[in-house]
């Protein structure tokens, strides 16, 4: 699905919880709607960098990351400058390798 808006990557409060997991979010910008919400698994393969600008990814959607036959979903995220890319790309390829430990 296309749409503007603040990608945010949601981290777990370090709970005893072993579900927990980070998750991506984003919501359409002025209306608010939800347009990506999806756990970053281990089996979340690490983030693309096509371009400077933008991040390729693959995830699973939360309604089909527990099904048997989860069909995966492929994203791509544009921000404005390289340096965003970079920090994004760090911040998600770190939680998907801390997963796979």
């Amino acid at each position: 699905e296309r749409g503007v808006g603040q990608v945010k990557l949601l981290m777990p409060k370090g709970g005893g919880e072993e579900d927990s997991t980070a998750r991506l979010v984003m919501r359409v910008e002025n209306v608010g709607r939800l347009i990506l919400n999806a756990p970053l698994l281990p089996s979340t393969t690490l983030v693309e960098r096509p371009t400077d600008n933008t991040l390729r990814l693959v995830l699973y959607s939360s309604e089909s990351a527990s099904a048997s036959c989860a069909k995966p979903g492929h994203f791509v995220l544009r921000v404005k400058i390289p340096a965003e890319a970079e920090a994004l790309q760090a911040a998600i390829n770190k939680c998907v390798s801390n997963l796979q430990k």
